[in-house]
């Protein structure tokens, strides 16, 4: 899993988004939901990978993953595989999460993340949050807005985010943070056809390899994130 939205604001981010792209308060979702989680030990990765995929096959929504030689994810192995769902006999409405987590099989830091949650909120939150407390320097609809370190005049850049961006058409954003205790590549986008909204994260010597700093030129790299994601196809 890529903490929820950064607020540059009022501080740096201590860690990026991992596992917070599902935004799930975990102490609160296990009240209603049994959080599946399969992580994988030592072994051949074909066979572990279909072992948690086996599990997350009975995720109610549609499950996006890379084919076979999609870069970056050629490079990686699944490390582990988080789902919720309702316990049995549960009234509770529940928004369905799942959040694939890729690492190094070198054992390196570098990390990314596919994760998902059925309907447009999601998106819709991430949007909100991003233009009422991350990046309050533009319009809420700016195509690019950046901001420094602890949202001060004069600091360093710490972030950005990239808008009106696509991924097959449906509509996404990318969020660019190097600062302060990592570096994440995020995207997030709303596929209607399938009711369910994706995110995309880059992490560390991952995110290094797409770009570091913070300029507006990095349009080039939030569209070739926005095109890997494109190819990320339903599970089998």
């Amino acid at each position: 899993m890529p903490a929820r939205t950064t607020d540059h604001r009022l501080s740096c981010p201590v860690r990026p988004r991992l596992r917070a792209v599902l935004r799930v308060s975990i102490p609160a979702l296990l009240v209603a939901v049994a959080l599946a989680v399969a992580v994988v030990p030592g072994g051949p990765r074909p066979t572990l990978a279909a072992d948690l995929f086996t599990e997350l096959r009975t995720f109610p929504g549609v499950v996006l993953v890379p084919p076979a030689a999609l870069a970056p994810f050629d490079a990686l192995e699944v490390g582990r595989v988080e789902f919720n769902r309702p316990r049995p006999g549960s009234t509770a409405i529940v928004r369905g999460r799942y959040l694939i987590q890729y690492r190094d099989p070198q054992g390196g830091t570098g990390s990314a993340q596919i994760g998902g949650s059925t309907g447009r909120e999601e998106l819709d939150e991430i949007l909100t949050t991003l233009a009422g407390r991350s990046f309050r320097r533009c319009p809420p609809d700016a195509a690019y807005c950046s901001e420094n370190v602890g949202g001060q005049d004069g600091a360093m850049p710490a972030s950005e985010v990239f808008r009106g961006l696509t991924v097959s058409e449906s509509p996404a954003v990318v969020e660019h943070v190097v600062c302060c205790g990592g570096h994440y590549w995020s995207l997030s986008w709303y596929d209607a056809a399938r009711d369910m909204t994706y995110s995309l994260v880059l992490v560390g010597p991952l995110a290094d390899q797409y770009g570091g700093g913070i300029a507006a030129e990095n349009e080039g790299v939030a569209l070739t994130i926005a095109e890997i994601a494109g190819r990320l196809g339903p599970l089998e």
